[in-house]
Order: structure tokens, then sequence, then C-alpha cells
């Protein structure tokens, strides 16, 4: 049974009743300067609640009849200019902020949608190039020279040909047809794939996409990772297959969304719904000092322990305040955190909990990712009809929000290296295929990766067992390493948690324990997140004097002779960030130096984990370059000792005569060995005879 649709009524009225909101509306004046501006702009935009506020019936029209309605729309703009003529038929009409009556997810989609005017949020995922789509092909008959129109489909990919002559009456295999491609019409086309955001998804959900073609002045304005609210007709049409009896046609039909408008979601967070209830609970906590705490106590509350850890990422889930300088520079306020642990410290469990309550946040893990995969990738699709496409990565994605990778050392290195763009231009640059491209990537990265040899060792420094290249670790503000060392009483009570836990859950039945609840609910604290993220907080001169004091005090271990560079100017501007993400915080406008305090205890507790040297010294080189100053030195001592025992450019030395003059220096064999073996690896030592060494470079 055929669903009825409501009566249209004639073209003159529906111009009419066009004619009388765009006048009541006062639109004529920007109808006039849209025509003036023709053709470098084309197109009147209207609000939905303009149209519904003086004309409902029309506004309902409008949603479910919308080609005839907008063509009506479209005459009545035209019959309001002065004059008419070309310019005046490429005038195009857009309805903006449909009502949520027309909202639909991609997934939820069905045939009752067919022909009607919907509004759909999502990503977008991969984007073609602008290329020219026919719109009304000419065609001259070959036998009767007669040229006439065929209008073609806009949503198919299918060229339409004539069947016959009209003026003939010749039918295709009797004569034959030439398109007329200088008389034919052409409009600017670009295909996209707009795809489900991803904090909508339930667990372990494929996010599905939807076919978009844009037309005219809507084509080249998006790029992928872009978040949308799409405005268009959704169509349908049918896909042929060749096959050996000539084209079999598929029962079941595609649909593509014709769009007539889209409205760019430039503001963070602004799909997290925010009622008055949840503003007067998140206002209760403005300006409280204890709230971070609060937040940490709430972060993953089944995980005991890795409060200092917990309560970085607390402040990373705030960030701090993006800035551009007068010279168009901009400098991040995402926060970077990587996590080196060993196994078993439940870093894994922290990073699903943080990915689920941060607004946007995307996880993924190293095992299953590739430098396509996080960054961006060209490919041929026969979705823009087998030509290159540009399709986003996790990173594209992410913009805007957050992204998590776990098991970031089970990644190969070309792909790893793929971040070192994002991570801190926060941009992702493409060029394949003859596509060249930047797409943003704003988002912080929370990491997490295994020492080199699967646990941390006491014998060797923490900075020497993470597996990461120093180029990929500079990038981070904050490196957390978390060691698994048994200690009776701490593991008495860590048991007597979880136990505790598993106890609870077990007397409770299926519906889970109802132990004490966190002050943060997960969908509260997401809320709180994305409320937060409107607060722009800006340094006050205590809390400036702070940073300023730790900095310079730090910095002065190295004006000691052969002391190592402690921290740079990253760290100070890690330190900013951190200052202004914990003042998000408490949802206040000023950076207090109790803010600053505490990005200092997060750095310091950072630089002593990973970046101090055994003799008790914080080396920043050890993130930075991957040789710690006295690293450094010991290469020095090492080429000095092999020029002295080569004695000239040709002449040799052996494995135990170099041992031996390095012990004189006290420097175990052990290390000496090392440092041969790296200088072999790099090309600066060679070995021409057995047991014979000699520098390249004397």
């Amino acid at each position: 049974m055929v669903a009825a649709r409501t009566t249209l009524p004639g073209a003159p009225e529906l111009q009419g009743r066009w004619a009388a909101v765009l006048e009541e509306a006062g639109l004529r004046p920007r109808i006039l300067r849209v025509f003036d501006r023709y053709p470098e702009e084309r197109s009147l935009e209207v609000p939905f609640a303009s149209i519904d506020a003086i004309d409902t019936p029309l506004a309902d029209l409008l949603l479910e009849r919308p080609e005839e309605v907008l063509d009506a729309g479209v005459r009545s703009m035209r019959e309001l200019l002065p004059v008419s003529g070309p310019d005046a038929e490429g005038l195009r009409l857009r309805v903006l902020g449909l009502p949520a009556t027309a909202g639909r997810l991609v997934r939820a989609i069905r045939e009752a949608d067919l022909n009607r005017l919907l509004a759909i949020d999502g990503v977008v995922r991969r984007v073609s190039e602008v290329r020219p789509q026919i719109r009304d092909a000419v065609f001259e008959c070959v036998a009767c020279r007669t040229k006439f129109h065929e209008p073609q489909d806009e949503a198919s990919l299918v060229f339409r040909e004539p069947l016959e002559c009209p003026e003939c009456g010749k039918a295709q295999g009797r004569t034959r047809f030439r398109l007329v491609a200088e008389e034919s019409t052409y409009v600017d086309a670009q295909r996209i794939e707009v795809q489900e955001r991803p904090e909508t998804l339930k667990h372990g959900a494929h996010p599905q996409g939807l076919s978009v073609l844009l037309v005219e002045d809507l084509a080249g304005k998006v790029l992928p990772g872009n978040r949308i609210v799409l405005n268009g007709i959704l169509k349908s049409f049918q896909r042929a297959s060749p096959s050996r009896g000539g084209v079999v046609r598929n029962t079941t039909f595609d649909v593509m969304v014709l769009a007539n408008s889209f409205e760019s979601k430039s503001l963070e967070y602004t799909e997290i719904e925010i009622g008055p209830e949840d503003v007067a609970l998140i206002e209760r906590f403005r300006g409280d000092p204890t709230v971070v705490d609060k937040i940490v106590l709430s972060l993953a509350p089944t995980i005991k322990g890795m409060e200092e850890e917990k309560e970085a990422v607390a402040l990373q889930l705030f960030g701090g305040v993006a800035k551009t300088h007068a010279d168009g520079v901009r400098v991040r306020g995402d926060i970077h955190i990587l996590l080196v642990g060993d196994p078993g410290v439940a870093k894994s469990q922290l990073l699903r909990y943080v990915s689920q309550v941060a607004p946007r946040g995307i996880y993924t893990s190293g095992k299953g990712s590739t430098a396509a995969g996080l960054t961006a990738a060209a490919v041929k699709d026969d979705f823009a009809g087998g030509r290159w496409m540009l399709e986003a990565g996790m990173l594209v994605l992410a913009d805007g929000g957050m992204a998590v990778i776990d098991e970031l050392d089970k990644m190969n290195a070309e792909d790893r290296s793929a971040m070192h763009e994002a991570l801190e231009q926060q941009t992702v640059s493409i060029a394949k295929a003859g596509i060249t491209s930047t797409l943003n990537a704003r988002c912080p990265v929370l990491a997490a990766a295994n020492p080199k040899l699967g646990r941390f060792t006491q014998d060797r420094p923490i900075s020497e067992q993470i597996d990461l290249p120093p180029t990929l670790l500079s990038r981070f503000d904050v490196i957390f390493s978390i060691r698994d060392v048994p200690n009776q009483e701490r593991d008495r009570r860590l048991a007597n948690r979880i136990l505790a836990s598993h106890r609870d859950v077990e007397l409770a039945g299926p519906g889970g324990a109802e132990g004490e609840l966190p002050p943060f609910s997960g969908e509260l604290l997401k809320k709180y997140v994305a409320y937060a993220r409107g607060v722009r907080p800006r340094l006050s001169d205590e809390a400036l004097a702070v940073l300023e004091d730790y900095y310079v005090r730090i910095r002065r271990q190295g004006e000691e002779p052969d002391a190592p560079v402690p921290i740079t100017a990253r760290q100070l501007e890690a330190l900013v960030r951190l200052s202004e993400a914990a003042a998000r915080a408490r949802l206040s406008d000023i950076v207090r130096p109790e803010d600053a305090q505490r990005a200092v205890r997060i750095m310091d507790n950072y630089l002593r984990r990973v970046a101090m040297t055994p003799e008790g010294r914080i080396d920043i080189d050890i993130t930075q370059t991957g040789v710690s100053h006295s690293q450094r030195e010991q290469f020095e001592l090492a080429r000095s000792t092999m020029r002295e025992l080569q004695g000239a450019p040709g002449g040799q030395f052996s494995l135990p005569e170099y041992l031996e003059a390095m012990a004189r220096h006290d420097v175990a064999a052990g290390r000496a060995e090392a440092i041969l073996q790296t200088l072999r690896n790099q090309g600066e030592v060679i070995e021409p005879r057995t047991d014979r060494f000699q520098l390249t470079r004397f």
C-alpha cells in the first residue's frame, strides 16, 4: 500500500505564499545583494524558523515535498528582482536550522524518509575533487541533424542517453546520437561521505556512512574531519552491474542526499546536550579548590592508585587555551600525555575509561593502526566514479575531541612517524595521487606503551627502556613511567580493595554493586568537561611568577660546569597549558597561583621519573634527543680514545686495546662495547679485518 502524501497547492499559490514569507521576513534587500554579487554569491540563506513563524503550513510542506516547494521559492525570488536574465536563473534558496523532527541519524534513515528534507548530523569522512557534472545534455541526431535536450539525474552515476529522436522518431540502433558538449549545461559537483559521530556509537558498533552530492556553490567548502549538519533531500537510485547477458539491475536501491545547505559545527562540543539542571549542578563546582581532586576520584574509580597519572589526565581533558600570535603562528592548547608502564598496571583500562568520558573521544590500538588509518589517505573508490578521494583517519576525525592510542610501541616505525606533525602542528598534510591538502587534527593525544623489554628492569635507567624515538617523545608534554614494584604493605592494601570490589559486585548480583559513588558520574563528567571548555582563562601575575621562578630555578642547574640542560622552553609552554587546564577545571577565567603550583608539581614528577640521570641530575635531552649529556660525553671520549689508538688516518686498533683505554677513564667494558657497536651502526667505525677497527673520519 502506497502511503498518502499531502496534496500540494498549485505553483502560483506556492509562489504567492513564498513571496509573502520573503517580504514579511525582510529578505528583499538580501535577495538584491545576492543578485548584485552573482556569480561570487548566488544563494539566499533562510532560517527555517522564519518560514515556520510566518507560514507554518508552507514550512510543513517544505519538509514533506521539498523539491517542488524549493522550486517555487526560487521562482518567487526571481520575481522580486528588478530585471530578469541568466543571472537570475542561477540564484538558489538554502534553508538552515531545520527542526528536531527533521533530524536523523545515519543508521536511522528508512524508506519513509525518501524525498523528504532531512537534517543529518555527522563527520565528513571522504571528499572527492570538485569536477564538472553535466546537468542538461544536448544531443544531435546524426540522421536528421536535430538538436534536443536530455536532462540528467543528479544522484545517479549513470549517464542518461536518449532512446529516440523527437523529430524523426528513429530509435537508438537505427541512428546515432552525438553529445554536443559545448552546448550542454554543467555544474560544479563534489561527492562526500558523512559518517556517524564516534561518540554516538554504541560499544562495538561500526560507524555507518551516507553519500552526499554537493553542487554549485556548496562544492569545495568541506574537508575530511569537518563536523557538519547537512540539510538535504534523500534520494534513491538503482545501480546496474554488467553481466554476460547485458546489464543486471538490483532490486535494492542505494540512497544519496542532494544537499541543500550545510552548517559547520565550529563550536567545541556543541553536540553535548547540557540542560538547565545540568548547568545548575555544574555551577555548584565553580571556584571549588578541590574540584580537580574530585575529578581524579571519579576518573576510572575501579582503578586503585595512579593518583598522579590521573591528575595529569584530568587536566588533559580540559586542556589549555590555543593562541594565535600576531605573526599568524598558532600555539596549541592541547596537552599530550604518554604512559609507559609494566604489564598489569591498568593502563589500557584507564585509557578505555577516558575515551568514554571524553567528549568526542576515539580509541584505537597501535597493533591495528596504520599511518593512513591514523592520519589520512588517498583512496580510489567507485563512490566517486572511480576517482581518487581524500579519506580522513583517526586523528582527523578526532579534531576538536580526544585521541586515545594504546600499545603505541607495537606500531610500525613508519606508521608511528606519521604522528609527528599531528602532535606538534596539529595538522595532517597529505600529497598523494595528485591530492595535496592539509587537514586539522586539533586534539590531545593520550597514549600508552610498554617498556622495551616488556617490563622495567633495575639495572638500566628508565629513559633507556622506553622503546620510542626521541623525535616522538619530545612532542609529549608529560611522560609517566609506571613501575610495578612489589611492596608488601601497598600490595596488601591494593589486594583488599580489588577483592572487596569483586565481593560487592557478587553480593549485589547482575545489577552491580551500590558502593560509594564517585563525585562525578561518567555522564556528568563528560558534560562538565564540555561546559568547562568554553572558559578561556588568562594567566594572573602571581601565576606567571610561580612558573617563571620554577623555570629559572631548574634552568640554573644547567649553569654548573659540564652540567646537562635540565629543561627547555617546550616544558615552559607545557606548564602554561597545565595551569590553564587547572583553572578551566575550576571554571575560573583567571589562572591562580595554586593552578600554577599544580602544574609545577606534575611537571616535576615527570622530570624526576623519566629525565633523571643516574647522577641525580635532570637532563631533558634524555627525552628530547635520546642521548643524555653524560652519554654524549662518553661518545666524545670514545672517539678521542680511538684516534689516539689509531695514531694516523690509515691506522687500526683492536678491541682489547680500546677496552683497556676506556677502562682507564672509568668506563665499564659493557658500556664501552655498546658505544663501539653504536658507532659501527652509524658508519663512523668500520672493521676492515677481523678484530681490527678503524675510524672512517679521523
